[in-house]
């Protein structure tokens, strides 16, 4: 296993200090997608200095003070894949909201129109030349004891979200579409709040 990688029990322990990094990366595992069912089982933090911290969570009680406090600093901007989805489930089960926020999927949505691929594979394919397997998403994320392969999945799905971000920041400014990206990053809280409260995207359509 990469030494890089640290794996705590409930929550992160009072020693790490991350108030002073401006970017971290996040991503969120859970037993399904269902909201209210599937539990959420594990928090993946990414540094830019390849550094990785899973947060096996208390699915009791969720009760998480040190990761709450570092999910409440607005002076982190938080990187996610798919935001919408990740704020959610942190709402949801830790009643914690992220306000600085960057979503690599709707930013290569806005950017990439040229394309359509964009999930988090086909980013690091495409804009970092990497190849990686998604083959451990769909596994057990509520067992006690994760498996290496498991483990370095979920460091690897923080670990090119930073190369990703700055090259399609630089896309969106190069393009005159970086406002709109920016006015979607405040609305997704809101849907987030919709989805909790009962409502459906198709709520919004005719």
């Amino acid at each position: 296993m990469n030494n890089n990688i640290k794996i705590f029990e409930n929550d992160l322990p009072d020693e790490i200090n991350l108030s002073n990094e401006k970017f971290i990366g996040i991503d969120c595992e859970a037993l399904g997608l269902k909201l209210g069912r599937d539990p959420l089982t594990l928090i993946q933090l990414g540094l830019k200095s390849k550094k990785f911290y899973l947060i096996k969570l208390n699915r009791e009680t969720y009760n998480a003070p040190n990761l709450l406090k570092v999910l409440s600093n607005t002076s982190t901007q938080f990187v996610m894949h798919y935001a919408r989805q990740d704020l959610l489930w942190l709402k949801y089960h830790l009643k914690v909201e992220p306000k600085n926020i960057f979503c690599t999927k709707v930013a290569s949505k806005i950017a990439r129109t040229a394309s359509s691929a964009h999930g988090y594979q086909d980013l690091v394919k495409q804009l970092c030349g990497k190849d990686i397997s998604k083959k451990e998403q769909q596994s057990d994320w509520g067992n006690p004891n994760l498996s290496e392969k498991q483990i370095n999945y979920a460091a690897q799905d923080t670990e090119y979200l930073f190369e990703i971000k700055d090259k399609l920041s630089a896309m969106l400014i190069r393009e005159k579409r970086i406002d709109l990206f920016e006015k979607c990053m405040k609305a997704i809280p809101i849907l987030v709040d919709m989805e909790i409260s009962g409502y459906k995207m198709e709520i919004l359509e005719h």
